[in-house]
């Protein structure tokens, strides 16, 4: 198995990507001195994989059409189940927060509700999820609206909603 991996410049700070063939494997923020746990993940689950790097057009893409105000909705990544094989509590949550349309958000405790997982199962698989923007963990506050727990930084999540209300006209700037 080969992936590729590049690293992309966004207007929220370099974006390191891998991508299988068409497929985003992940989408992570750059952290100097950081060793990215998807590396680890996918040797562990494919001793046979090369890493490459290079050109990761469709993931790139997705995310160029993003930040230029064409928020692509997107489904539940089903590849990631062999690639990445996330836990029955990860894949209940990443495809709950797929179905959070752009421009809202919901509660920690509302996404535990439609997945009968708790609030603090719902952050963990959060905070496991490799594919950020993709399968939009920033979309999910505290219980009262404010702004809670992504790994990206909260000025980057502030930054990620306002966005997204822009693009559905919810706010004028």
């Amino acid at each position: 198995m080969k992936v590729t991996w590049t690293a992309l410049p966004s207007p929220i700070g370099t974006l390191l990507l891998v991508e299988h063939e068409t497929q985003p494997v992940v989408i992570e923020f750059a952290r100097k001195g950081r060793r990215m746990k998807w590396i680890d993940r996918l040797r562990t689950r494919h001793p046979d994989i090369v890493i490459d790097a290079g050109p990761c057009p469709a993931t790139a893409g997705w995310l160029d059409g993003y930040f230029q105000g064409r928020a692509e909705p997107v489904d539940y990544p089903e590849h990631l189940e062999a690639l990445l094989g996330p836990s029955a509590a990860e894949r209940a949550v990443w495809r709950e927060l797929c179905r959070i349309p752009v421009g809202e958000t919901r509660s920690y405790e509302t996404v535990a509700t439609a997945t009968g997982l708790t609030a603090r199962v719902v952050g963990q698989a959060s905070g496991a999820n490799h594919l950020a923007l993709f399968i939009p963990c920033h979309r999910v506050v505290g219980k009262d609206g404010t702004l809670v727990g992504y790994g990206g930084g909260l000025e980057r999540k502030r930054w990620l909603l306002d966005h997204e209300l822009r693009l559905t006209g919810l706010v004028l700037s």
